[in-house]
């Protein structure tokens, strides 16, 4: 085939391949699912709290165990009045003595440990009217069925009225929960919250926001010697009342209900360090073959296409093995934005290894001459600029994926 017919026939399959691009790109947005969100809404009271939200504090990373919004200064001091005039109280306290078996692929958790209630004496009188005792209005919001229902079980018959007229009752939990919260945008670098959320069922209507507040015990809720996980750190613990608004009236009439809750939680992340070194660093060791592609000797033109489809196979086969420990995700985190860039890099460096070949091939029916001598240089230059093109456009590519990753899980 002449060269020119050639290149013509080389600039129809390029435009062939964009114009699929353009159209698979505009089929996938077509056929793709937008996220409903909830209509449930969280917002953080202004009950005492063990919880930090002032944006000074926060850490490096961003990471807070806030959810929902807080209030405008306005609606906390109406907070404030409602709390103080609340027909119920309840002050809860939580004190978790061990965290195991974190799964970040359902996501859940299991723990154990203790849950005490402080009660007025309003709130006994209206469970003893009901014939009903407060553990059977209290409910593990975010508890899972696994092997059994998680519950609290109390650690006495009766709750124990205290010398200011209040009653105590001490619990045990155990049970496997959900997980609500956590960094999975930034994988490998990963903080996850594990919660534990109380609330009260409220079946006659009478436990909604206005009738019934929780308190955090700040003072003496935390977490044991055996609340921790292996191979993960511990960022603390929080404790916090926040307003519920259920989307739904339950059937009963009226506008939506809302509820107090409290949510008690741990904070554990990553190593950054472990991170690097079980993920990245075998994904930088495999780049560096394709970094190193061109420096094979040009007339082993074999050797050089088949290592990176050598590098594709293993880029493959190492983002599944990370993907199999994380929940299906409707986009893409960090580490797999890394990937694409590495799966561009790859199909760049075979493309090129193919079209130096080309090259090469005509060299050898030229004679010796300028053109001849014209045409290795061109090819011995991309030879020599590809490992810095390849570094700097992973570098700034990297980069720019890490910080356009958009907050939240």
């Amino acid at each position: 085939m002449a060269p020119r017919k050639q290149k013509h026939w080389n600039i129809l399959a390029a435009i062939s391949i964009l114009l699929a691009a353009v159209l698979a790109v505009s089929g996938i947005s077509e056929l793709d699912v937008g996220r409903v969100p909830s209509r449930d809404a969280l917002r953080l009271a202004s009950s005492s709290r063990a919880l930090t939200t002032d944006t000074r504090r926060l850490p490096a990373d961003g990471w807070t165990s806030l959810r929902g919004q807080l209030m405008s200064d306005r609606e906390t001091t109406t907070d404030q009045e409602a709390l103080e005039n609340a027909r119920f109280h309840i002050q809860a306290g939580v004190y978790a003595t061990s965290t195991y078996d974190l799964d970040l692929s359902i996501p859940s958790y299991s723990a154990n440990g203790y849950v005490w209630l402080h009660w007025d004496d309003a709130l006994q009188q209206y469970l003893e009217e009901q014939n009903q005792s407060i553990n059977e209005r209290i409910t593990l919001v975010n508890g899972l069925l696994s092997d059994a229902e998680p519950v609290l079980t109390p650690l006495g018959p009766q709750p124990v009225q205290q010398a200011d007229g209040s009653y105590y009752q001490l619990f045990t939990y155990l049970g496997r929960f959900y997980i609500d919260k956590a960094s999975f945008r930034h994988f490998p670098f990963v903080t996850v919250s594990l919660p534990l959320v109380l609330e009260m069922e409220d079946v006659e209507g009478s436990f909604d926001y206005s009738n019934l507040r929780f308190e955090a015990d700040v003072q003496n809720s935390g977490m044991g010697l055996f609340a921790g996980i292996i191979g993960w750190l511990n960022r603390g613990w929080s404790i916090a009342e926040y307003r519920h608004n259920y989307a739904t009236n339950f059937g009963l009439g009226g506008s939506a209900d809302d509820y107090s809750l409290i949510v008690y939680d741990i904070s554990f992340g990553t190593s950054a360090w472990s991170a690097f070194w079980r993920l990245m660093l075998p994904l930088l060791v495999v780049m560096a073959m394709v970094l190193l592609v061109f420096k094979v000797r040009a007339d082993e033109q074999d050797a050089r296409a088949g290592i990176p489809v050598t590098v594709l196979l293993t880029l493959v086969f190492l983002q599944q093995t990370y993907r199999d420990e994380l929940p299906d995700l409707p986009f893409l985190t960090f580490l797999d934005q890394v990937y694409v860039v590495a799966y561009v890099v790859t199909l760049l460096a075979f493309v090129l290894v193919i079209y130096i070949g080309r090259r090469y091939g005509e060299m050898e029916h030229m004679p010796e001459g300028p053109k001849r001598e014209q045409m290795e240089q061109r090819l011995h230059r991309l030879d020599e600029i590809w490992p810095l093109t390849v570094v700097i456009f992973s570098s700034v590519s990297i980069v720019l994926c890490w910080f356009t990753l958009p907050p939240g899980g």
